[in-house]
This record gives C-alpha cells, structure tokens and sequence, in this order.
C-alpha cells in the first residue's frame, strides 16, 4: 500500500499543510521494472552550465543547457528513497542558500541537461546568477554543493513573449 499526498505550495514553496489531501493505494505493476542500484564512481560528479554563456543579455524565455559528469538524472525518482549517483538538477536565481534550501530562488528543475526558464518579473538591465546546483532525490543539494553560476543581464521582452 501506498499514500500519495498533494499539499499546496505558495509561490515562495512555504506549504500549506492545512489544504493537504491523501489518497490510499495498492499498486501493483503487471512488468515491474528491475531495482535501480547505486552508482560506484571514482569521480566526484559534476555539473557546468554550457549556455549562456556569462554576461550576455537573456530576455523572455530562454534556454539553460547543463553538462553533468559522474551522475544520473532520473525524474522517475523524484521524492523517492535518495539513491547514490542517482538524483536531477535545480536552477536557482542568485541564490542556493537559505530557506527550504534556497527553493525560493528556484526558477526550476530538471532531469535532462536543459530547463526553459522566463525573465518575468525581473527588471531589464539588472543582472543576476543563474546557479545550477546537483541534488537528490528529496530535492536536497548535495553535500559539499556541487554548483555551477553564470551572471546574464536581463534585456527587455518583446511584446507577446
């Protein structure tokens, strides 16, 4: 058996344990897939931002491309038991520190090496640090943070973008 719970989030994630619903159920898959085991490394993974490139002006939405070395990227376990080696990426804005482990700068997440992200609500001209950081399953960064930042401007939108 399993409990699957919804709780509601504010825009800055702070729950709202008071709305959260939960559901019971007994799942039982006709073709299980096999377990996953963890990954034996001799490296410490590692993760780059490929684009863009520092100081360029980004407006609207744009893409963040990633290199990540010496670790998997699964969405399939996002919330589930960590797994070593196993885990996906959050891109945060100017911060990875603090509250909910900086997920109040989280602009998103991402089990591939790309996430589309928006300027929306960010003031053209200003700048800031896009952070890509490695965490797991829990959504926990890894210990000692494993991160990469660039600084872009942020340009003006075009109309209907």
């Amino acid at each position: 058996m399993h409990t699957l719970t919804v709780v509601p989030s504010l825009d800055d994630h702070a729950q709202v344990n008071a709305n959260a619903r939960s559901i019971m159920f007994d799942y039982a898959p006709a073709t299980p897939l096999p377990a996953l085991t963890g990954m034996m490394t001799m490296a410490k993974p590692s993760i780059s931002i490929v684009s863009p490139k520092p100081g360029v002006t980004v407006s609207g939405n744009f893409t963040v491309h990633v290199r990540v070395k010496d670790y998997h990227l699964s969405c399939a376990l996002f919330g589930k038991p960590n797994l070593h080696g196993w885990g996906h990426w959050h891109l945060n804005l100017d911060t990875a520190t603090g509250g909910m482990m900086g997920m109040g700068g989280m602009m998103g997440m991402s089990c591939t090496d790309v996430i589309h992200v928006s300027t929306a609500g960010l003031k053209p001209g200003s700048t800031h640090t896009l952070i890509a950081l490695l965490v797991d399953n829990e959504h926990v960064p890894l210990m000692p943070l494993v991160a990469s930042r660039v600084t872009v401007r942020i340009g003006k939108s075009k109309m209907g973008m």
